[in-house]
This record gives structure tokens, sequence and C-alpha cells, in this order.
């Protein structure tokens, strides 16, 4: 299996607790071609997404940010 990896970062304006943040997170880790989710613990509103570039895109991630009814912009990595 060849994966390609990539990283994004993805900028929320929206202010999130942790447990939104973290059932947030968990629901993106689901989006086919998810690798990875995380952020640092003082950055809430920052969140890196690593994925299979094969499978989604950058813009595909978003939009799944958005369909969640978040305010949100790739500032990329």
């Amino acid at each position: 299996m060849n994966t390609t990896l990539n990283e994004v970062v993805v900028h929320l304006n929206e202010s999130v607790d942790d447990a939104t943040l973290g059932e947030l997170e968990q629901g993106i880790r689901k989006d086919r071609g998810v690798i990875s989710v995380g952020h640092q613990a003082n950055r809430n509103h920052l969140i890196m997404v690593v994925y299979d570039s094969e499978v989604a895109r950058a813009s595909n991630i978003l939009h799944n940010f958005q369909e969640r009814g978040l305010h949100a912009q790739l500032i990329g990595m």
C-alpha cells in the first residue's frame, strides 16, 4: 500500500469547549481519507489534520468542518 500523507491546519472562527472539540475531532477522524486529527491544548482554534491525498483533498476536509456548522479556513502546512 502506497499512502501519500499530507497535513493541513484548519483555523476555527468559533470558540469551542473541550468536550465539543473532542467530539469534533472524533467525527473528523471518521471522514474518508483522514489519518489523524489533533490540537495543542492552548490553541483550541487550530486543528491539525493528516490525510491521505490519494483519497481526500484539503478542500474536502474544510467542507467537512463547514458541514458540521463551523466557520473555518485552511491555513496550510
